[in-house]
């Protein structure tokens, strides 16, 4: 059961680990049980059948994380570009718009999307995080293709804008103190699920060829005057 149910978000093959255990678990009870007919045989077996559980699952995490790591790692991100985003109704800049294209080694469904952070200590606490993307001029989801390039146009905008389908609202949970005196510079660009200016992976650091002042994009979200998201909820 333990099985069944972490494989729902756990890793790849837990549902077919828990059917080959179980087979396995049974099977071993019943040879134990007939062959020597006591309960301390039978007591035992069954301990180390439940003690094996937490295994297979580290195990199979181990294979998963091993298998990701080798993705990642042959992740391709090639011609990445940016500019910036400006408000239709006050012609301020509210986010940056990040074009690349992707190559992965195996099908599947990738988080695939970059962040922007400050390289200047009075915006350290600022970000842009991926809000919408297209893949392949698609907004819909699909699957990256193995060894094919895949076009990304990603729009980054500050936590406090937030889209509800078509609709925006402001998140004022996320509106901070910002500084004063701030200047345009270039950002660090990290590119997840690859090696794109993910340091802590032990890619290199990458900055984004235009120069944003963080806390104007923020100013700018803030000028256009939305309703905070409690109000537009349902």
């Amino acid at each position: 059961m333990a099985l069944m149910i972490g494989s729902v978000h756990g890793a790849n093959g837990l549902a077919t680990a828990a059917m080959i255990y179980l087979v396995v678990a049974l099977a071993l009870t019943s040879w134990v049980a007939a062959r020597h007919r006591t309960i301390p045989a039978v007591l035992g077996v069954g301990l180390l059948s439940v003690a094996a559980v937490p295994t297979i699952i580290a195990v199979l995490e181990r294979v998963e994380q091993i298998r990701s790591d080798r993705r990642v790692a042959a992740t391709r991100i090639a011609n990445v570009r940016d500019e910036p985003i400006l408000s239709a109704l006050t012609g301020k800049p509210i986010g940056v718009r990040v074009s690349y294209e992707v190559t992965v080694p195996a099908r599947g469904y990738f988080a695939i999307t970059p962040s922007l952070y400050s390289r200047d200590p009075k915006t350290e606490r600022l970000s842009l995080g991926s809000a919408r993307w297209t893949i392949d001029g698609s907004r819909d989801p699909k699957p990256f293709e193995a060894n094919k390039a895949h076009s990304m146009v990603v729009e980054l905008y500050p936590p406090t804008l937030f889209f509800k389908r078509d609709d925006r609202c402001l998140a004022s949970s996320w509106i901070t103190e910002l500084p004063e005196s701030t200047v345009a510079r270039p950002l660090r660009i990290a590119i997840s699920e690859s090696m794109y200016g993910e340091t802590w992976r032990g890619g290199r650091e990458e900055t984004t060829t235009g120069s944003y002042d963080l806390a104007e994009l923020y100013r700018g979200v803030i000028a256009e005057k939305l309703a905070p998201c409690a109000a537009t909820s349902p």
